[in-house]
């Protein structure tokens, strides 16, 4: 070796064990540097590098030796007494720092260890380096020492630097003023710079080229996955090596540069991380023809053809010069989703993206989307024929899907077999034509790196969160085209996340593409804004088109396409789809007895009617109603307060009877049906109701539900519908009483939504008065009635004169709410990109961690970071008889050997299957039970009465850590199976029960009314 005993006598890794394995600090460095090399040239898209190339006037070559430096130095900290004196025992009890000590490193007597970290230690080692051997000034040298500080995923501050420079008990631990010390830490830095294949001509260089805050972020993320890769050593991936190796043994493979050259590749090669997806060539040639280019990438039946808004997304895309931002605003039903996903492919490629990530506001929707990704995937052209169409599904219940829980399944063995050679060439196509999950990638923080990701909002928000590791998640979401569905449904304390987002995703020239049937022009404005931060480091310029219309004509434009080009935010009116439906609102009675005599007159003849309510406790009840008239078999009740089990059931239900494919020509759609549920049905449900009940709704909300209605074409001028549910009908309740004032609203109906947005819909569609009527024309309504109700101006000519006092003092409120929202998501946001750019900031204080680490590793926390709600505890429903424990009668997995109603083992763990069953009779309680000062109580009480049956639970990863809520029966045992039997649990002052019908429901029992 070109190294010094003594650069080779320091440790980076030991078995910690009783000592006998370890890796020298140099073969980990080398490691490290060929896997990121491996990383930049197998795995890292073309936008990605070009990010990083920016930083060095565009030369990848000189980006990609940054790159392998900056990995294969991370460690340098471990190269200090500190470090080596750690208490790793060798043998009969000897430190490990005595190899070192053999080869003449003294050290010193050290009794705190942990001060200053490794990372810490590093950071200033190579500052010092950077600054004394090639005069790099400060603000150079210092982002690439916050680089290897943060590697951890913590980034460093400015004072543990400065502590490192000026303290004398700090200098000492780490050798900063003892030659020794000092010729072993430039030695290294020496070395690894000549595998990155940087000489000091070079190094001159770049200290003239300062890091970007956005390539500090991706260098850093490249430097944790490298470091998580060359650090296996479980698999024998980079396998560790005998202290005192015997004759023979695999010591000489790291005494060589040859050996250490073979070690990468062969640990690389076992690691299976797939490359970046690329197109064959095929995207922009099929492009050029929309019509077969949207029959082959979704099958469209035969004569089917793209609505306008498809084909304009599609041209606009290829046709950019430079596309960055695109947003469509278009009705419900016209097929926004494929639009943004024949956009992502096209983006993918033309700016060199290895992937696309979509993102929707709910698991429900999430779910229901990952199945019609998968199925584009498969029609996914791709260069390389491997496997670049690996998947991951990211959400807090993400392994209780069937779908996705098949595919992780069968990859291994497909991948396996390519490996192995079995099967040949037609194996590897037969693979390279299937969507897989990567095994390197499996887990919580490494999944969203998958080159195709399908997520709730949340993942992508937590980009814009201060929580350890995040630049992970910048990393994946910079690989990617990113697609934000719903984009309209997030608050004023979500959307400041999304802000943030949308200003990293802009420096780091990400294609976006944001979906919304109804968003406020001030709303769509400030996303603009916000990416084109981050992508120039200014606001948006101008607005025009090609016909260089104005902003009026722009805000009475709709479908409508805004997008942004070279710095310019240009907007396309879209011709609207042959699709229009005038939709009648009627205001009716709340009480649940007048709604159920509407439905009676409406269902005479059948049909199928969707009840919307804003609040559980209020579709229970009606459900509850329903039953009793109608009739169980005709009423279906859907809400967030079912296990998941039944909760995927209702949904597939649902799809299954009132889907596109469901007509009464086929005999899939029923001859009368009342769907009952809540916000679950504005947006996670591809059905189509004859005739909507909704509960009053901010009006972006409520035009969110009523494309539920008439969603399908019927047969011929709508003849399959019942007669007199031909004309499209939403009627609107929820106003117990119209006073002097204004509207009264229900009970906690205005808890859910402010009181002014509901007052804003009931004036911009005209329904002032009880019993009073209008009609809405679609889609051109939409944008007029929503653009109107968010613009405070037009909204004052609106209100009634009488509604004025009570209108402001609720206006007050819900600006006051907004305000303090905005202020409050402020406690864990990212810094400004664009506030870092103006200071040439580096990663030193690039956040405080305001979530502590044993919090940062849940993502359940940065889910209610980047969320305003309540916490509440989520409880496995199981049912004891006697001394035994079962699922809930109904609950089973017949296609993995479980039986509905299993028993359940409380002395053992259960096995796997049974596990995930169990885990799959999971509901969150409601917040009325979680409130901040009852919490810790309801906690302590699950846990007591839970306490004699989860203690072997803890050995599984389905159910560790996991509280489980123990019903009982109400009712004979052998009616177990019926819908409406019921199981109860008492939980301090509450009466919790659960019917496979009606889900859970909460009674106090000081109130015995729900």
């Amino acid at each position: 070796m070109r190294l010094s005993q003594a650069a080779c006598s320091v440790w980076g890794k030991t078995d910690r064990g009783d000592g006998e394995e370890w890796l020298p600090l140099y073969v980990h460095m080398s490691d490290s540097a060929r896997v990121a090399a491996h990383i930049w040239d197998d795995w890292l898209p073309e936008g990605t590098r070009e990010i990083i190339a920016c930083d060095v006037e565009g030369h990848e070559d000189v980006a990609k030796k940054v790159v392998m430096f900056l990995v294969g130095v991370h460690d340098l900290g471990k190269a200090t007494p500190v470090f080596q004196d750690k208490p790793i025992r060798y043998g009969d009890g000897a430190s490990m720092s005595w190899i070192a000590q053999e080869a003449g490193l003294a050290i010193p007597v050290i009794t705190d260890h942990a001060t200053p970290t490794h990372p810490e230690a590093g950071a200033f080692l190579l500052d010092r380096y950077l600054a004394t051997r090639h005069h790099w000034k400060a603000r150079v040298s210092e982002g690439y020492a916050g680089v290897v500080g943060s590697h951890h995923g913590k980034p460093l501050t400015h004072h543990a630097l400065q502590d490192a420079r000026c303290s004398g008990i700090t200098r000492r631990r780490i050798g900063a003023d003892d030659a020794a010390w000092s010729d072993v830490q430039h030695e290294l830095i020496a070395y690894v710079a000549d595998i990155a294949g940087i000489d000091d001509a070079l190094f001159a260089w770049l200290g003239r080229h300062p890091l970007s805050a956005q390539s500090q972020v991706l260098i850093t993320a490249i430097v944790i996955m490298a470091d998580w890769i060359a650090s296996n050593s479980d698999d024998d991936l980079f396998p560790l090596v005998p202290v005192l190796p015997s004759e023979g043994s695999a010591q000489t493979d790291i005494t060589t540069e040859g050996g250490l050259i073979r070690r990468a590749e062969r640990g690389w090669r076992q690691v299976h991380l797939p490359s970046a997806w690329t197109s064959d060539g095929s995207t922009l040639r099929d492009a050029a023809d929309a019509n077969a280019f949207y029959a082959a990438r979704f099958r469209l039946p035969e004569g089917a053809h793209p609505r306008p808004v498809q084909r304009d997304i599609v041209r606009l895309c290829a046709e950019t010069k430079d596309p960055c931002l695109f947003i469509i605003e278009a009705p419900m039903g016209e097929g926004k989703t494929e639009a943004a996903l024949a956009a992502a492919e096209i983006l993918g490629v033309r700016t060199g993206r290895g992937g696309v990530c979509v993102a929707l506001p709910t698991m429900a929707t999430t779910d229901a989307m990952f199945g019609r990704v998968r199925a584009w995937l498969d029609a996914l052209p791709q260069e390389r024929g491997e496997t670049e169409k690996n998947i991951w599904l990211s959400h807090g219940k993400a392994q209780l899907n069937d779908e996705f829980s098949d595919i992780i399944r069968t990859s291994s063995m497909r991948l396996s077999s390519i490996d192995d050679g079995d099967g040949g060439n037609g194996f590897e196509e037969r693979v390279a034509a299937e969507t897989v999950v990567s095994e390197w990638l499996q887990g919580r923080k490494k999944g969203v790196l998958a080159n195709f990701l399908v997520c709730t909002v949340d993942q992508v928000l937590m980009g814009a969160l201060r929580v350890k590791h995040v630049m992970l998640r910048q990393l994946a979401l910079a690989n990617k085209v990113v697609v934000i569905d719903e984009c309209h449904a997030y608050d004023s304390y979500m959307r400041e996340y999304l802000k943030r987002v949308l200003e990293w995703l802009g420096g780091f020239h990400v294609p976006v593409v944001m979906l919304s049937a109804t968003l406020p022009r001030a709303i769509r404005d400030s996303f603009v804004d916000a990416y084109m931060q981050g992508r120039d480091g200014a606001a948006r310029t101008t607005v025009m088109d090609d016909d260089n219309m104005g902003e009026s004509v722009v805000d009475e434009s709709y479908p409508l396409i805004t997008y942004t080009d070279s710095g310019t935010v240009r907007h396309k009116d879209v011709h609207p789809s042959a699709r229009r439906v005038d939709m009648e609102f009627r205001l009716v009675d709340d009480d649940d007895e007048s709604i159920m005599a509407l439905l009676d007159r409406l269902l005479v003849d059948g049909g199928c009617a969707g009840v919307v309510c804003d609040t559980v406790d209020r579709a229970q009840a009606l459900a509850r109603c329903a039953c009793t008239r109608f009739g169980a078999d005709d009423v279906i009740l859907t809400h967030s307060r079912f296990v998941d089990e039944d909760r995927m059931d209702n949904e597939e239900r649902l799809r299954r009877l009132l889907g596109p494919r469901a007509t009464k020509a086929n005999g899939k759609r029923p001859k009368r049906l009342i769907v009952v549920g809540t916000q679950v049905l504005e947006q996670s449900l591809d059905i189509d109701f004859d005739v909507m009940v909704s509960d009053i709704a901010p009006i972006d909300l409520l035009m969110q539900r009523i494309g539920r209605v008439h969603r399908h074409m019927r047969g011929d001028g709508q003849c399959d519908r019942p007669e007199r549910m031909r004309q499209a009908v939403c009627y609107v309740r929820g106003i117990e009483e119209w006073t002097s004032d204004g509207p009264s609203f229900a009970r906690n109906v205005d808890r859910v939504y402010e009181g002014a947005s509901l007052m804003d819909a009931l004036a911009v569609l005209g329904l002032t008065r009880a019993g009073t009527s209008c009609v809405a024309h679609l889609p051109e309504d939409i944008v007029r009635t929503v653009r109107t109700a968010y613009d405070s101006d037009s909204m004052r000519g609106l209100i009634p004169e009488r509604w004025v006092d009570t209108y402001d003092e609720l206006a007050v409120e819900r600006d006051h709410k907004e305000s303090d929202q905005r202020e409050r998501a402020q406690a864990y946001l990212m810094k400004s990109l664009s506030a870092m750019r103006g200071r040439r900031a580096s990663l030193l204080d690039f956040f405080d961690m305001k979530i502590d680490d044993a919090h940062s590793l849940s993502d359940d926390a940065g889910n209610r970071a980047v969320r305003d709600t309540q916490e509440t505890i989520e409880v496995m429903l199981v049912c004891r008889q006697g001394d035994v424990i079962h699922l809930l009668p109904w609950i089973g997995d017949a296609a993995h050997g479980v039986d509905q109603g299993a028993s359940i083992p409380i002395q053992s763990t259960p096995r796997a299957a049974l596990a995930k069953t169990v885990s799959r009779s999971s509901v969150r309680l409601p917040a009325k039970m979680c409130r901040q000062w009852d919490i810790d109580a309801l906690i302590d009480a699950l846990e007591k009465q839970c306490e004699d049956i989860v203690a072997q639970w803890q050995e599984s990863p389905w159910l560790a850590g996991r509280l489980a809520l123990v019903l009982t029966q109400d009712g004979a045992s052998d009616e177990a199976l019926a819908e409406d039997v019921s199981y109860s649990a008492c939980i301090n002052q509450w009466n919790v029960v659960y019917s496979r019908r009606e889900g859970l429901s909460v009674i106090s029992r000081d109130d015995k009314s729900q």
